[in-house]
């Protein structure tokens, strides 16, 4: 990393992610965005969505419908598979820990889409290395199950209100990139892929088989702490100031993230 990177990075403020919100920015290929747990104790949900490129496109690096083709390619799968195969490109986690053989990614890792292909790259991490892998996003069904009676705030929720602003407030040049992050809900079936919970403690006990458990606690964080990527493609970084006030994991209060794009 060059020395006028590293100084950005000690040095940036960053764009607000709002206590209980979220945000969403495009990142281009080679840039670097920075995540900052600005008071120390708040969890960000992190996704990574492809932005979608023209179907006349010469340069896309969208991973191919049909890879390593041959003569039979075209014909054997069925067209459900096909279906399936051509939908948006997104970060996924189960498909990052295959890559990895580990739960938690780290400096020089490399996390990986649903089609097995580079989205981002760790740069720098100050905290102390603790995120999850494997917890959903929380949901409006996750506080129902928590006892929360009427609306609560949700990271799933966030992300797509996140993504629908972003496209809102691209100029009409950006046309086709707008269009394709309305097109992102639609294209994953409604679905929000599981998130890269960024300072979130989620400790595995010892043990085999059913005997390992896991469990909520709070961030090992201290203000200020931030986490560094490097994006391997054009992709849209959605991020949410994770709400949950039920459970520990924000230490119980909710409160504002940072984030700066460098590059």
């Amino acid at each position: 990393m060059s020395p006028t990177v590293q100084r950005k990075l000690e040095s940036s403020t960053g764009h607000l992610i709002p206590a209980r919100r979220g945000a969403a920015t495009i990142v281009r290929r080679s840039q670097i965005i920075k995540i900052i747990n600005t008071h120390g104790k708040q969890v960000v949900d992190t996704w990574a969505f492809a932005i979608p490129t023209s179907r006349l496109s010469t340069s896309s690096v969208d991973a191919p419908v049909f890879p390593n083709a041959d003569s039979s390619s075209m014909t054997s799968y069925s067209t459900p598979a096909n279906i399936a195969a051509s939908v948006p490109e997104f970060m996924s986690m189960s498909h990052t820990r295959a890559s990895l053989l580990k739960l938690i990614p780290g400096v020089g890792d490399i996390l990986k889409s649903q089609k097995r292909a580079p989205m981002l790259t760790m740069m720098e991490d100050t905290s102390p290395g603790v995120h999850d892998t494997l917890i959903a996003a929380c949901d409006r069904w996750r506080y129902a199950e928590l006892r929360v009676k009427g609306y609560h705030e949700s990271c799933t929720d966030n992300c797509w209100d996140a993504i629908d602003k972003l496209a809102s407030s691209l100029p009409p040049e950006d046309k086709e990139t707008s269009e394709g992050l309305r097109e992102l809900q639609s294209g994953l079936g409604g679905r929000v892929p599981d998130p890269l919970n960024l300072f979130m403690n989620i400790p595995v006990t010892e043990g085999e088989g059913p005997k390992r458990r896991v469990s909520f606690e709070p961030p090992l964080t201290k203000q200020g702490d931030y986490v560094a990527f490097k994006a391997e493609r054009d992709v849209v970084v959605v991020m949410s100031s994770c709400p949950q006030d039920v459970l520990s994991i924000n230490g119980g209060t909710p409160m504002d993230a940072h984030f700066e794009v460098i590059g």
